[in-house]
């Protein structure tokens, strides 16, 4: 049997070896499989790039990890693969199957999963392979038997029973050195998974659950030893949600960095939660390597802050982001604006938050109601939103609800303008910017950016 894992075509700017499909192919080395891994926003796959390497390869299932914000181009690729071979299985993972279960209910999809998969993709390709297959006990697997059946999920306890990902099958010398990044080639981990709080806006709980797991130090610096002296690497980068919210582990890790003298340089790019940090923590993560942190503040106004149930202790940002500046981190906040119950003065107080904290960085992104998010089942029960994963060509990559006040999705993208503009124009922030020792796939990246988000094009 083949299986094709795909990062799917897609628009976003930050390419990165896709973690979660390491994960699934390590998972299948038991098996007597062939498994590839496709990146087609690295290889800037067109439709026809993709129909012509399918043509050519021929797996038997193609999985696909998805962003809702990618949905709708799956649904374009596994369309392609049917008409090439109808037999061909299509399985869709990731956030949007995990937040919207009724996407298997388009016709070119087979089955999905919803969460985390590592423990029961194997079991799903197994009994696959059989002549007459039983699904129903194969957890978190939705699939269709006249109707759509949605298996119970369940989470993996113990993370550090899985095998480390399979990066065997991709080059990190083929990524481009991210623009954030100061080493290269650098390597995504993650070592925890679930987040118990409540951000309305956010779905990763559907993916990972709740319940926050964590795996060992140990288990994290044996990967880590790994990823340095077999694959070359200079930077790890943790992808956690919640990397730091037990200090006790975080520190137990960079003692065992510092100890092992590895040399390498790393960051959190997902961010981090303000109340999991303190001043210790801090300075023993740069001591072992860390020379970036990323913040979700989300927005400058107490009002929304409740809204969001985020509920940022303004005092206690200035403290720690002012702290990690000053032992020579780099800082980064990320903001949202557009927010359905936001007025233009709470948006300007994000502006004025955004540029009066010592930011290296800020990334201003235009709310979007995803799929599975608190705020999202809000605005459809008020009628406000009326998306439907089931038709073929929805897309949700247009934010399609205005905060108060506003007549046109237009105005918010000029005041996003104006933050962004506003934040990096400023002579400190600009001057640190181009000081950076930037390669040229990070200096296409910001054009990228630039035009994406500057000239909304």
């Amino acid at each position: 049997m083949k299986i094709l894992l795909v990062k799917p075509i897609s628009d976003i700017h930050v390419v990165s070896p896709p973690l979660s499909l390491a994960y699934l192919a390590a998972s299948l080395k038991p098996l007597n499989v062939k498994v590839r891994i496709l990146d087609c926003l690295l290889k800037k796959f067109s439709f026809q790039q993709f129909k012509s390497y399918i043509t050519r390869y021929n797996p038997d299932v193609i999985g696909f990890t998805s962003f809702t914000l990618e949905f709708h181009n799956v649904l374009k690729m596994a369309d392609i693969a049917k008409q090439l071979n109808h037999n061909i299985k299509v399985v869709v993972g990731g956030p949007h199957p995990s937040n919207s279960p009724e996407s298997i209910n388009n016709s070119q999809i087979d089955f999905i999963f919803r969460g985390e998969a590592e423990e029961a993709f194997p079991r799903f390709i197994s009994e696959l392979s059989k002549k007459k297959p039983n699904f129903r006990k194969i957890p978190n697997l939705g699939w269709k038997k006249g109707k759509s059946i949605m298996n119970p999920v369940k989470t993996i306890e113990n993370l550090d029973k899985l095998p480390f990902p399979d990066f065997d099958l991709m080059n990190f010398k083929e990524y481009p050195k991210l623009y954030l990044a100061k080493e290269f080639p650098c390597a995504p981990i993650l070592t925890s998974r679930g987040c118990p709080f409540s951000c309305t806006f956010c779905a990763g709980w559907n993916i990972s659950g709740k319940k926050f797991r964590a795996r060992t130090p140990g288990n994290i610096v044996k990967e880590i030893k790994i990823l340095k002296l077999k694959y070359e690497i200079k930077e790890f980068q943790i992808w956690d949600d919640n990397f730091t919210l037990d200090k006790q582990r975080a520190n137990k890790f960079c003692e065992i960095l510092i100890k092992e003298n590895l040399n390498l340089k790393w960051w959190c790019p997902n961010g981090v939660r303000l109340e999991t940090l303190d001043k210790e923590l801090l300075v023993k993560m740069k001591e072992a390597g860390c020379y970036a942190m990323a913040f979700g503040i989300e927005s400058g106004s107490e009002k929304i802050q409740k809204d969001m149930k985020k509920n940022i202790d303004f005092n206690q940002l200035r403290e720690i982001v002012s702290f990690a500046h000053k032992i020579g981190m780099r800082t980064q906040g990320f903001f949202i604006i557009g927010y359905p119950t936001e007025t233009r003065e709470d948006i300007l107080k994000t502006i004025s938050l955004a540029k009066s904290l010592p930011l290296d960085r800020a990334s201003i992104f235009l709310f979007q109601p995803l799929p599975g998010s608190e705020i999202y089942e809000q605005l459809k029960k008020d009628r406000k939103i009326n998306r439907c994963c089931s038709i073929k060509n929805c897309d949700y990559s247009k934010p399609s609800i205005l905060p108060k006040g506003f007549s046109s999705l237009g105005e918010v993208k000029k005041l996003q303008r104006k933050a962004l503009i506003e934040f990096y124009s400023r002579p400190r922030v600009f001057h640190q910017f181009i000081k950076e020792n930037l390669s040229i796939s990070q200096i296409k990246e910001i054009f990228l950016m630039i035009k994406k988000y500057i000239f909304n094009k």
